[in-house]
């Protein structure tokens, strides 16, 4: 479930309250929705009476380590975790939460993740361990098992949409208004979203394997330059893999908001997601009830989370939009 970045504080401080704060979290959710924001939100709500700062930069100290990509390959290096590691496992004073904060967690490359990995499992007394990302599929599983993801909702107001997501919000707008239901409307929407993701990743690929080339052809007469290559030719196609899930969950959001500016419309909310598909979502609104466009609702939210496992994809595509649209 996705929280705006207040709904998400609020949580944190009941939490904070029952003393039930964890010892890792994971902060997700899409370029621009706050994750950095909760993040130092959380660093001050464990030290109240500090200043308040406007950046991650501002707060590394002898009890914070902020740490993220660095060097040309943008990685989050083995070296930069052992470092963080050497921080927590420093005395801090009495009442003094030690933090660590990795920005960009699906840069870990996988020696870096499984150095981090010995970190999650046995915290040191009096630590925090905060994950940024906008993939967390990238990340072991059993580094998403020992974190409470707290996944962020977009900033208000309404979307920037791709010209992919644009089509296919336009297909929908289409079977909205022309009232189609029944399991082959569903199936037919679900052909045409699987078909922009399909394209997408095609682009994604091609984008990375030129990328890939350049490099080739840039190291191949250098020393050791089949080892590396190798290793760049398996990061680029996790990078492909992972970038597309990144478009596929920003596709799943769209799918969100378009159930949620109907419930909006149905109590006569202002803001709208999705500003210029209001007559469609109007329509959905008037012909549903706000259990119905709940149940709609969950059903996405079901198909993301099951789109995030290794589930045959097309499957859940399948069940997921007959659950929701038929």
């Amino acid at each position: 479930m996705s929280f705006p970045l207040e709904k998400a504080v609020s949580l944190l401080e009941e939490a904070r309250d029952k003393n039930r704060l964890a010892h890792a979290y994971l902060i997700t959710g899409p370029v621009g929705s706050g994750k950095e924001d909760l993040a130092l939100r959380m660093i001050e709500m464990a030290h109240p009476g500090s200043a308040p700062a406007q950046s991650l930069d501002e707060v590394r100290s002898g009890t914070t380590t902020v740490i993220g990509p660095e060097s040309k390959s943008r990685r989050i290096t083995i070296e930069a975790i052992r470092k963080l590691e050497h921080t927590l496992q420093m005395a801090a004073p009495d009442g003094v939460t030690k933090f660590a904060v990795v920005r960009d967690a699906d840069r870990m490359g996988p020696g870096a993740e499984n150095a981090f990995l010995k970190t999650l499992e046995e915290p040191p007394s009096g630590s925090r361990l905060l994950l940024l990302t906008s993939r967390p599929e990238v990340l072991l599983d059993t580094i998403l098992s020992r974190c409470i993801r707290i996944h962020l909702a977009g900033n208000p107001g309404p979307v920037d949409l791709s010209e992919s997501a644009r089509a296919f919000l336009d297909h929908l707008k289409d079977h909205t208004e022309s009232n189609r239901s029944g399991i082959s409307g569903a199936l037919g929407l679900m052909s045409r979203f699987a078909t922009i993701l399909k394209e997408e990743k095609t682009a994604i690929g091609k984008r990375n394997d030129e990328a890939y080339k350049s490099e080739v052809a840039h190291y191949r007469n250098k020393a050791e330059a089949d080892q590396y290559l190798k290793q760049r030719e398996e990061s680029y196609k996790a990078l492909t893999e992972a970038e597309y899930q990144e478009n596929r969950n920003r596709m799943i959001d769209y799918l969100m908001m378009w159930f949620g500016d109907a419930m909006r419309q149905q109590h006569q909310g202002q803001h709208l997601d999705l500003p210029d598909y209001a007559t469609a979502t109007a329509q959905l609104a008037q012909r549903n009830t706000i259990d119905q466009l709940a149940a709609k609702t969950e059903a996405i939210d079901t198909l993301r989370a099951h789109l995030n496992t290794n589930v045959f994809e097309a499957l859940a595509l399948e069940v997921g939009f007959i659950r929701a649209f038929a």
